[in-house]
């Protein structure tokens, strides 16, 4: 799905975990960044996809070391997203100055925030377990201390920033996990792979955007919406992204 400002990206998991499909839209890294007056563009486009779940993976503010930040901004965004389905929310590095301020915005508004724990969500007849893990700028280890039970079902992970995924994503017995953090390198070349990544300065970072797998977790990174440090884009399309949770049988 194409828009001016934006595209949508899904994405297809199977797992015989999964009885009936889940819809999730996964929106990453805005920096403050608005489409249409108070955003009015952007939760169209998701209300239009139907979602059952919200995943918000972090980096709402746009300066760091802000001396405030955007109240009416995080507020408008946390107050939508549950009308439209559950919402969960997960610092990202922008928030290690504010992340008591972020979070609360997001609880007073009825978004769970996920601090190193997991909960149960339901939809479509289907109990999975969502986790989430603070960004490792306002939780160094916060990974280590979340692991999910080995029940049966389908483990889903919201972390910020992809790059702990072999050495503690995968501990944790995800079955996946949704990031952001790399605004997909931000600047690319045409068709190609981020050049420099948020967080990775050297060339061709190892992760970047979209599906990768490590044993049985895979796991899949959004190019997110907005930019910091630099003020545009190249070649890195911003994005909003639907996972679509399916039974092993529709393959």
């Amino acid at each position: 799905m194409k828009n001016p400002a934006f595209r949508v990206k899904e994405y297809k998991i199977y797992s015989d975990k999964i009885a009936s499909p889940i819809r999730i839209a996964h929106i990453s890294d805005l920096h403050e960044k608005e489409f249409g007056e108070t955003n009015c563009v952007l939760f169209d486009a998701i209300e239009r996809l139907q979602p059952d779940m919200i995943a918000i993976t972090g980096d709402m503010i746009y300066d760091t070391y802000t001396k405030q930040p955007n109240n009416t901004y995080i507020e408008n965004i946390a107050a939508w997203a549950p009308q439209v389905a559950p919402s969960f929310f997960v610092t990202g590095n922008h928030e290690r100055v504010w992340p008591e301020y972020v979070k609360d915005i997001f609880v007073q508004n009825g978004v769970t925030v996920l601090e190193n724990k997991y909960v149960p969500f339901r939809a479509n007849g289907v109990t999975i377990e969502v986790g989430g893990v603070e960004d490792p700028t306002v939780d160094k280890y916060g990974y280590q201390k979340l692991h999910f039970p080995q029940d049966g079902r389908f483990h889903l992970l919201l972390a910020h920033d992809p790059a702990p995924f072999e050495d503690g994503y995968v501990k944790t017995g995800a079955d996946l996990v949704l990031c952001g953090h790399t605004h997909g390198g931000q600047i690319r070349f045409p068709g190609g792979k981020a050049i420099i990544s948020p967080g990775d300065h050297r060339p061709f970072p190892k992760y970047s955007d979209g599906l990768y797998t490590s044993g049985s977790t895979q796991m899949i990174i959004s190019m997110g919406l907005g930019v910091s440090v630099i003020p545009f884009r190249l070649f890195a399309p911003r994005e909003i992204l639907l996972i679509h949770l399916l039974p092993q049988n529709e393959k």
